[in-house]
């Protein structure tokens, strides 16, 4: 894939640019000599709302495969207190139906379509997130942009409890340095807050102390300031 390529390459981003898409193309259908009738775009809005929920669901699922790997550990090794938060996602009501295989394909052929048209500009893909430079990346890293405010806890049932705000981001990439570690590393890309750090002591018993910070994401890439770092103990 071209460092170019406006695709993303994680699924989060994927998601992300197909909503931008489906969202802002019926704006320029006049001047691109397009309508929602059309086939492929109507196929790329089912596709769109399809891969989102998937997505977006795939991230509950994610939270808990964790609270049941933490009961998983406790049962089988034993702790001082029963970790809690397990559950079992069900589907939400109105999710989306299937589409046939191919959804990124059938973008990019869509998308080679508004390229070809007579009235597209380059500031037509820009809007519609189809002509995104590799330079963006720096631009969007602002010194004076916007930034996370973290809040976290330590919770009686082990682990810990991270809550950030978002803005106009679609998700949070999550940071944190543990007593002992050299640096932080990136924990979580969390689309949806409380997030629960399941994550077991180093020490059985010792408690530890959990440094979070947290970067906004937009359109698959990282913008505005790195949020302040918060402290957090974890005792169990």
């Amino acid at each position: 894939m071209s460092q170019n390529d406006y695709m993303a390459t994680d699924d989060l981003g994927k998601a992300s640019l197909f909503t931008r898409f489906a969202t802002d193309l019926p704006a320029q259908f006049t001047v691109l000599g397009l309508s929602p009738a059309d086939p492929d775009v109507a196929q790329q809005v089912l596709d769109s709302a399809r891969f989102r929920a998937l997505v977006d669901f795939g991230s509950v699922m994610q939270g808990a495969a964790q609270a049941w790997t933490a009961t998983k550990n406790y049962e089988r090794d034993g702790g001082d207190t029963t970790p809690s938060g397990q559950t079992l996602p069900v589907l939400p009501v109105g999710f989306p139906a299937a589409v046939p295989p191919g959804i990124v394909p059938r973008f990019r052929a869509l998308v080679k379509r508004v390229k070809a048209c007579p009235g597209y500009t380059v500031a037509i893909g820009e809007t519609l997130g189809i002509e995104r430079p590799h330079s963006q990346a720096a631009s969007d890293m602002d010194s004076e942009g916007p930034q996370p405010v973290l809040r976290g806890r330590g919770l009686d049932t082990g682990g810990a409890e991270i809550k950030s705000t978002k803005g106009a981001a679609e998700a949070v990439d999550l940071y944190c340095q543990r007593d002992g570690e050299a640096a932080p590393s990136l924990l979580v890309r969390c689309l949806h807050f409380p997030y629960i750090d399941t994550r077991p002591l180093l020490v059985a018993g010792k408690p530890e102390k959990r440094t979070y910070t947290g970067m906004f994401i937009r359109h698959n890439q990282p913008y505005g300031r790195m949020s302040a770092s918060i402290t957090v103990i974890v005792s169990a």
